[in-house]
């Protein structure tokens, strides 16, 4: 995965794919580590630049994966989108006046995380590892982003099952990425773990699979807010 070093950048646009250079590569490198396994003198090394390099373009290794985190967030709100569009019209189809539900809109959500391990790391080390070690500055861009995607995701959703107010979007969205980030750190064992579970039919029962406990977790919620409306802050 190393990448050949860099000619020093010159120009917006060079300093724009030194950027993405390193966006890229602490992507891929999230396939195989996790979140707190993934070192700066590493993905410096896999980008193909000096340490000192790296931290020209992104203040520190938490800036690096917050940047990367509103992006995955983005494209995983794309994916939600484009499948319930799909599921939409499939059900029309079969049945004209058929509207996607609670259960398709809680399945599609699980089904797009868990097609994004990369996105579901991410989202499960956020407030605890990537919120720390970053400025004022670094944090404010951040949460701006997590704004408006929390936005868009309240706004997907209220478009097939009702519109939401303020405090029911703002329950719905908490509970989605509680949902998603918990629920990963427990799918996702240690090897020790895996190992025990594997050898011991007792334990066996507390392996997670993600998509399942996910889509069960929003349904959950989905069905709770249609009797139960949040209260105001």
């Amino acid at each position: 995965m190393s990448a050949p070093g860099f000619a020093r950048a010159r120009s917006d646009a060079q300093r724009a794919e030194r950027r993405e250079a390193i966006l890229s590569v602490a992507s891929s490198m999230l396939v195989h580590v996790r979140v707190n396994d993934l070192s700066l003198n590493e993905l410096a090394r896999q980008v193909g630049l000096a340490k000192s390099n790296v931290l020209r373009y992104f203040e520190s290794r938490e800036a690096v994966l917050l940047e990367l985190y509103a992006r995955e967030f983005e494209a995983w709100l794309d994916a939600v989108e484009a499948a319930l569009l799909v599921k939409a019209a499939l059900a029309e189809s079969l049945q004209p006046g058929a509207r996607v539900d609670a259960e398709v809109v809680a399945r599609t959500i699980a089904e797009q995380a868990a097609a994004r391990p990369v996105f579901c790391e991410l989202t499960a080390s956020a407030a605890g590892v990537l919120e720390h070690n970053v400025s004022t500055e670094v944090a404010a861009t951040y949460k701006r982003a997590t704004i408006s995607s929390a936005r868009r995701l309240a706004e997907i959703v209220g478009g097939y099952l009702g519109e939401f107010t303020e405090a029911t979007g703002i329950v719905f969205v908490s509970g989605v990425i509680v949902a998603i980030g918990g629920v990963w750190l427990i799918s996702e064992p240690s090897p020790s773990m895996e190992a025990a579970y594997q050898a011991d039919p007792e334990l066996r029962m507390l392996a997670m699979d993600f998509a399942f406990m996910v889509e069960e977790i929003v349904a959950t919620l989905l069905v709770g807010l249609e009797h139960r409306a949040p209260h105001d802050r």
